[in-house]
């Protein structure tokens, strides 16, 4: 627990969902004061002063592995594990399934961001849900999972109606930017309107390091331009395969300051060739907020 300094978060007043590497969260509060818990069984708490970028944050763990501080004997320990795995919570199970996942990403060979793999980001998206035509049929079509499109027709009419909670379910059911958790982390999503959908995301500039050490300064910096757009422009394609808005407006953090935000709207999206775009200059034809220069990088900004 302890003091930080950072902007306050309004994406969605009084309610947040957080999706970062330890997992998936909804948070709740008022202006100045709110608390949240995630599936890794953190419980935190926050006091703000508003106005001032001054908090107060405590963080508690509610469940999870705890360590023996003493020796038991075997039979009662092995009698005890065993009740204890038959009596599993939802919430432990969660855990079991997070750690596993850690491990295996561990695995995973270590992501460098340079200019050969970039266009793989913003090139590749999800697959477009049209709403409209699962609300029109219980039955799947050819080659489509029939328990996942039962799911969705079952949730689609509150979809169309544009029901912000059923947007906020789905985000955390489907998850749609678990792919990109290793280029970012802290995804919060929020909205207080149907046709509109917010994403603040903190950038995982050190996996350019390497790009760092081998570029000049100002190659580098177009490099980190290309990866925040690159990101933005992924973000807001997933989003809008996901969901019926209009607009998704996506923040971008880095440090503890905001550097990048852009309102796309769906109508523009839906016409660009992403195979064979610049990220950078793509995403600034978009109302956004951006100071950036090349000898420098990017500065703080206000955020749309």
């Amino acid at each position: 627990m302890g003091l930080r300094f950072r902007k306050t978060i309004s994406l969605l007043p009084g309610v947040r969902l957080n999706i970062s590497k330890s997992g998936v969260g909804v948070s709740a509060g008022v202006k100045g004061l709110r608390g949240s818990i995630n599936t890794s069984g953190t419980v935190t708490g926050t006091a703000s002063i508003p106005g001032t970028g001054v908090s107060y944050v405590k963080t508690k763990k509610l469940f999870g592995k705890k360590k023996d501080s003493k020796a038991k004997d075997t039979k009662t320990s092995k009698a005890k594990t065993e009740t204890k795995s038959k009596a599993k919570t939802k919430a432990e199970k969660a855990v079991e399934e997070e750690v596993k996942s850690v491990k295996s990403a561990a695995k995973k060979p270590k992501l460098h961001i340079n200019p050969a793999t970039l266009i793989a980001i913003h090139k590749v998206a999800d697959q477009v849900i049209d709403w409209k035509k699962v609300s029109e049929s219980p039955v799947a079509p050819e080659g489509y999972d029939q328990r996942k499109w039962a799911y969705f027709y079952s949730l689609a009419p509150d979809v169309l109606g544009g029901d912000i909670d059923t947007y906020l379910k789905l985000i955390y059911e489907v998850n749609p930017l678990d792919d990109l958790i290793d280029y970012g982390d802290n995804f919060e999503f929020g909205t207080d309107d149907p046709n509109r959908m917010e994403v603040e995301f903190v950038i995982n500039d050190a996996l350019l390091e390497e790009s760092r050490e081998s570029m000049s300064a100002r190659d580098f910096n177009l490099l980190l331009q290309d990866f925040v757009c690159s990101m933005a422009l992924r973000i807001a394609r997933d989003v809008f395969a996901l969901l019926p808005v209009k607009n998704t407006v996506v923040h971008v953090v880095m440090g503890d300051s905001d550097i990048f935000s852009a309102d796309f709207d769906r109508d523009s999206m839906d016409k660009i060739r992403f195979e064979y775009i610049d990220a950078s200059n793509t995403a600034t034809q978009f109302r956004h907020a951006m100071e950036f220069d090349e000898k420098k990088g990017f500065s703080p900004i206000s955020r749309l």
